[in-house]
């Protein structure tokens, strides 16, 4: 099957996933992998001009969303991806790549998308049994937001409305898992070049998560850009 063609857009942001080559654990420590991301993404801002909302590492793979001002998401993933198998060679002596193939990316044209791949990423750890909070597990940006943690490099918390007015309401919101359907719903959608959620065999109808926040206008993206 031919890959699919690069979406190069300034205008939403992307879901990004990378699975180590085997789906085996990365040949160092987490904390070590994480210290490695950390300064390649501080370099990756200020270089490619590249805008993290969120990165979850785990014992495999990451989860990365961002936005590309530049339109340049090929070339700020070549970079990520190069450095990182870099800086692993050089501290194990292995000559392979990391990676068991190229990144995936999802484009997030609706807000609905961003804030259900937002929690869906975050949620990550707490579905593998690494964590039973969110905001416990150490090796995710929100994790230093929501303990006012300094990171290498600034997140981006301006690219997705405030539909939650406190971080406990937005906490409370990302402690709250899926159902089953809905996990399977937006795992669907982020399998796809531009994000959409999996249709119901019988009805045919898309399966849409609730946001189940307490803005009354948190189910009405329209009002808000980028939807």
């Amino acid at each position: 099957m031919p890959r699919k063609p690069t979406i190069r857009t300034k205008l939403y942001p992307y879901h990004v996933v990378a699975r180590s080559h085997n789906k085996k654990w990365f040949n160092l420590p987490i904390y070590v992998m994480w210290e490695i991301y950390n300064e390649i993404l501080k370099d990756l801002c200020r270089e490619e001009g590249a805008k993290v909302i969120a990165f979850v590492l785990m014992n495999n793979h990451f989860h990365l969303m961002l936005w590309t001002p530049r339109e340049n998401i090929d070339k700020v993933m070549y970079w990520l991806m190069k450095r990182s198998t870099h800086e692993v060679q050089k501290r194990t002596g292995d000559i392979n790549s990391i990676y068991g193939g190229r990144y995936k990316s999802s484009l997030l044209t609706k807000v609905q998308y961003q804030y259900n791949c937002y929690k869906y990423i975050l949620r990550n750890p707490v579905v593998a049994g690494l964590s039973s909070l969110v905001q416990d597990y150490p090796f995710s940006t929100f994790h230093y937001i929501y303990f006012n943690k300094t990171l290498s490099f600034e997140i981006f918390d301006e690219s997705l409305p405030n539909l939650f007015g406190t971080t406990y309401a937005l906490e409370s919101w990302l402690n709250k898992g899926y159902t089953d359907k809905e996990a399977r719903s937006i795992k669907a959608g982020l399998s796809k070049n531009e994000f959409e959620y999996a249709k119901c065999d019988s009805s045919r109808k898309f399966i849409i998560p609730s946001m189940n926040t307490y803005s009354r206008d948190a189910m009405h993206p329209e009002k808000y850009p980028g939807t």
